[in-house]
């Protein structure tokens, strides 16, 4: 089935982009370009989209299909698995949250068959995406100058407006905030790359020639240089250090006070990405995770896990696994699977398989443990989970 629509190929006259619908561009007062491209140059910048992007594609997932009460895990369509032959299941959801990220909005191309089912899906740069419509419900895209079916595009948003057809886009919206750290560091590497300021002075209240000040110089290299000897000064000559000014002293701390303003924007902890902020000690690093997974990977997972859910078949549905995070801390991991074991929550061999471990026979069935005595499901009902072959 083709993608494109036929036909004229541009938007038509009375199609408003967002710029014209009342929202208007930042002004940047910093006087930096800001882009993609410079923005990423930022170390913040590239440590928050990076470890966002790492920490959501490297989690594990399922599809669960509902059958009443009951949700078995099925297999997962082959355009999550192998999504195009040139990208892998794991680039398609790093390079989607990277776009939301830095853009507030990523766009994913849907291949389907005849029947209209999805076969295929491939990432597209935001900047290569159009979007316009003539009414309150209804989008219609362009890619590359050509119109797309809208039901071959998913269209993921970050932080949207009421009634806008894009997410607000961080580099746009943020433009002063990283201007500033790309003007402290591009002034921070002229001051070392250009190597105008010299290390130390020899002064003197005579009158030198130049020769007499090249040999004065070459004589202190030779005698002074990695070798820390004394040094005898005569006929009023005199080595003054030159030290870092008052001035670039506090560029310093600008700056470093710039790396937590960009961890606040992407609501990375400020200890995650080598910024400064709360220290961290063995009570509360466990804490810092789990508000990590709460308050900042949430929001990213349910936009994914609607988007894609919103391509399969009715009943079914895509979940991540963010216990995967506890995957670090063996005793917490082993201490859950207990405690959701004697609840009756999950059984044996489903924590096994977290776990990669092997099933072993009997262990599909579920326990409740009460005041230290197991029960079995023959004398606690548990429920129509509770018999693996309904």
């Amino acid at each position: 089935m083709s993608l494109f629509l036929r036909g004229k190929n541009s938007p038509p006259d009375n199609f408003y982009p967002l710029a014209a619908q009342g929202f208007t561009i930042p002004t940047n007062y910093s006087g930096e370009t800001v882009t993609e491209v410079t923005a990423l140059q930022i170390s913040a910048v590239m440590s928050c989209v990076g470890l966002l992007a790492d920490s959501v594609a490297g989690l594990p997932f399922s599809v669960y299909q509902k059958r009443g009460a009951q949700q078995t895990v099925v297999d997962p369509p082959t355009w999550l698995t192998n999504p195009a032959p040139t990208i892998t299941q794991y680039e398609l959801i790093h390079q989607t949250m990277t776009s939301l990220a830095l853009h507030g909005n990523a766009y994913l191309i849907v291949d389907r068959d005849d029947l209209n089912a999805p076969i295929g899906i491939t990432p597209v740069h935001p900047q290569f995406v159009n979007v316009y419509s003539t009414d309150w419900h209804h989008r219609r895209y362009w890619v590359r100058g050509a119109q797309v079916d809208p039901n071959n595009i998913l269209h993921l948003r970050w932080w949207t407006p009421a009634q806008a057809l894009r997410g607000i886009s961080p580099l746009e919206e943020q433009r002063t905030t990283i201007g500033i750290a790309l003007a402290a560091q591009r002034h921070e590497a002229q001051f070392f790359g250009e190597g105008a300021t010299p290390s130390s002075v020899l002064e003197t209240d005579q009158d030198i020639t130049p020769q007499q000040a090249q040999t004065l110089r070459e004589t202190w290299n030779v005698t002074h240089n990695r070798h820390r000897k004394p040094a005898v000064l005569t006929n009023g000559l005199r080595w003054r250090p030159i030290t870092t000014s008052a001035a670039d002293m506090e560029l310093d701390k600008a700056k470093q006070f710039q790396l937590g303003e960009i961890a606040r924007i992407f609501r990375i902890p400020p200890h995650m990405i080598g910024a400064p902020g709360d220290s961290q000690t063995y009570q509360n690093v466990e804490q810092a995770g789990i508000n990590f997974v709460q308050f900042t990977l949430l929001p990213w997972l349910r936009r994914l896990e609607e988007a894609f859910s919103s391509l399969l078949t009715r009943p079914k549905y895509l979940r991540f696994d963010t216990q995967e995070f506890l995957r670090a801390d063996t005793l917490s991991r082993f201490n859950a699977h207990r405690t959701a074991i004697e609840s009756g929550i999950r059984s044996p061999n489903e924590a096994r398989r977290i776990e990669g471990l092997e099933p072993y026979d009997g262990g599909d069935r579920f326990w409740l443990s009460m005041n230290g005595n197991v029960i079995t499901p023959e004398q606690y009902p548990l429920g129509v989970d509770a018999n693996p072959e309904t």
